[in-house]
């Protein structure tokens, strides 16, 4: 399964574990002019912009509403996902009862949330399985090794699953 989308997503957020996927950003001037058109009609009033881009998808880190944000857009330029942190109390109380639970190793890192845009065919599945357009992300370091964190996918309805290791 390739996880450069995902390695993207985490690395957006700071999670330096992120770059142990060999994810290699290239800069603005790889970005499709047709991705940064797009970006415009579904952002119009954002205008500080950084871009970059890897092997799939053209990146989009922006400012709206006082929040950090990143928009993902594949090779058409077309709008795959839109990503931000969130505060772990905003995931599903069942959720949070099964990685207390499940997980009490660990501490929290991040917590993201992935909108994915179902009108485009080209989202991140089969990176990010889903069940809806609408997925949390959250990295956990383990409190004894703090070199190990790993990411946990958690839905709507408060399923959570195991979904890779980081290192």
């Amino acid at each position: 399964m390739k996880k450069i989308g995902l390695m993207m997503m985490m690395a957006a957020f700071g999670c330096p574990a992120a770059f142990a996927g060999s994810v290699h950003k290239k800069n603005d001037d790889q970005v499709s002019y047709m991705a940064k058109q797009d970006f415009k009609a579904d952002f119009p009033n954002i205008n500080n912009v950084r871009w970059s881009r890897d092997e799939q998808y053209s990146e989009a880190s922006f400012v709206k509403n006082n929040m950090p944000m990143h928009a993902f857009f594949d090779w058409n330029g077309d709008l795959t996902g839109i990503t931000h942190q969130v505060a772990y109390s905003e995931l599903p109380e069942s959720a949070r009862k099964r990685i207390a639970k499940d997980y009490r190793d660990y501490s929290v890192e991040n917590v993201i949330l992935y909108k994915d845009n179902e009108d485009n065919l080209n989202d991140l599945y089969p990176l990010v399985p889903y069940e809806g357009p609408v997925n949390y992300f959250v990295s956990l370091k383990r409190d004894d090794l703090p070199e190990h964190s790993i990411i946990l996918q958690v839905t709507p309805r408060g399923n959570v699953s195991f979904f890779q290791n980081l290192r």
